[in-house]
């Protein structure tokens, strides 16, 4: 009788048999609306008033993007089977990570965090172009990708890509080769 008190009038039934990705979806919700507000607020400089791309448009972009994926994947109904558990309902096709810690792959995470330190530490050294290649392309070996011949370009053709469009077209000077070379 409680239960069904507590259920029907404080808390809505679907908040409690919210899956992960609805929680995420959720929390990506209200960050995207704090973060468009405050891009919205931001106080922007006179000679910035007439700017084609102010130093706010791609923020308020970001904050419309994120609350348009959230909103669509609370609204999007979840798949359920008519032959799994309640328990499995509530939490979709998470559960096996819910379970235990065990199923994650902490191991893999670990690596990645090493290298993402180590990236951040050679970035003036090596240059942005070589650090970032390095960075892709250890990154995509460690997550299990082993087409090297295609990991390869792609890595060096995305860093490459990156450095043009912040260096050349933004006008965001940021060193491509290493520090050596610039002495």
């Amino acid at each position: 009788m409680r239960e069904d008190y507590f259920s029907r009038f404080i808390i809505p039934i679907s908040l409690i048999m919210l899956s992960i990705n609805r929680w995420i979806a959720l929390g990506m919700l209200a960050f995207s609306s704090g973060y468009g507000y405050l891009a919205y607020t931001y106080r922007i400089l006179p000679f910035e008033k007439f700017l084609a791309m102010k130093p706010n448009t791609l923020p308020i972009g970001l904050a419309v993007a994120g609350i348009f994926c959230s909103v669509t994947l609370l609204l999007i109904p979840e798949n359920q089977d008519s032959s799994s558990s309640e328990g499995e309902m509530a939490f979709g096709s998470d559960q096996k990570y819910l379970e235990s810690p065990e199923n994650y792959e902490w191991g893999k995470a670990i690596v990645l965090l090493i290298l993402a330190v180590f990236y951040a530490l050679s970035l003036r050294q090596a240059g942005f172009i070589i650090a970032t290649s390095f960075f892709l392309g250890l990154g995509g070996l460690i997550l299990g990708e082993r087409k090297i011949w295609i990991l390869l370009p792609v890595s060096c053709f995305s860093s490459f890509l990156v450095w043009y469009l912040v260096d050349r077209v933004l006008s965001i000077f940021m060193r491509p080769w290493p520090i050596i070379l610039y002495q």
